[in-house]
């Protein structure tokens, strides 16, 4: 399979694992892995044009994708062109085996699936991958952590709240990308139905800014963190400038750290290796309040 090398020019000599946010929202996530030669797609939510025109605006292309792993199975995550173009063209789609009905309902290509192990590390050419299951609605979510060459980055969106087992997993790691997805007040004060406000809020649906900034804060504690990447922020009940402002007020010596994504076009691409750093010390301020933009 030919490998698109245009971005390799820019890779810092030090780089194990460089990755990218194609886009991540309510209207579609994806992700672009990058370890040596080996390419993997983190979610397929996107159309596959749109992951296409995004993948070469980063000097890649959708022929050099060896793999696609899935959180979960939320159209968001996995669109229904995914799906057909697996039929055509099916790379090894990876899952949780609670997930496979979900999948199979896709009409997806059936032997392009391949169960993740949840109890146990698993390979994707040279990456190293562990799961974690979180809750989210009523299929759950998976989270992951990927490991190459020692560099390890942690990986969750979609997951309801932070479960102690993510946390006591999430150590050692040199990037992490979790979902903040919305600020409290404004989903208070949004004219969203109630039964909505409690699906997202009631601990299966999403993490808010403070409750994903908290969990950055434990997971620091024990990290080197070169990289945090903010994923799935809310159109409606959520801006770049709040949750820029949080981090800047609550969390100042790991602000610096930080990339917010969003829904209509990719990051750059971001690279984080192994290497002996020191720990970020976060600041801990007495108390922790959403803001709203003025």
């Amino acid at each position: 399979m030919a490998r698109s090398n245009a971005h390799a020019a820019d890779r810092p000599e030090m780089t194990s694992i460089s990755f990218a946010v194609l886009g991540s929202g309510s209207r579609g996530n994806a992700s672009i892995l990058c370890c040596g030669e080996y390419r993997l797609l983190i979610d397929a939510g996107l159309s596959v044009k749109q992951t296409q025109l995004r993948l070469q605006s980063l000097g890649l292309c959708i022929t050099d994708l060896n793999g696609i792993i899935l959180t979960h199975l939320d159209r968001d995550h996995f669109s229904t062109g995914w799906a057909n173009r697996q039929k055509r063209i099916p790379l090894p789609l990876y899952i949780a085996p609670g997930h496979l009905d979900a999948a199979i309902a896709t009409g997806t290509c059936r032997r392009s699936l391949r169960m993740l192990d949840m109890t146990d590390a698993n390979s994707m050419g040279p990456i190293s991958t562990d799961c974690i299951t979180v809750a989210h609605d009523d299929s759950g979510c998976t989270a992951f952590i990927f490991e190459f060459e020692g560099c390890r980055l942690g990986w969750a969106t979609d997951i309801g709240h932070v479960p102690v087992n993510l946390l006591e997993r999430f150590i050692d790691l040199d990037a992490v990308a979790i979902e903040s997805n919305y600020d409290r007040t404004m989903q208070l004060e949004s004219d969203r139905p109630d039964f909505l406000k409690e699906r997202i809020m009631g601990g299966k649906g999403h993490l808010s800014n403070c409750e994903s900034l908290e969990a950055i804060r434990t997971i620091a504690d024990g990290s080197r963190l070169q990289k945090i990447v903010l994923l799935h922020l809310s159109r409606q009940c959520n801006h770049p400038d709040c949750v820029q402002r949080l981090w800047d007020d609550q969390a100042p010596d790991l602000s610096r750290h930080v990339v917010i994504t969003n829904q209509h076009e990719p990051t750059t691409m971001l690279h984080v290796h192994d290497a002996d750093r020191d720990r970020i010390t976060p600041a801990r301020p007495n108390e922790l309040v959403d803001n709203a933009p003025s």
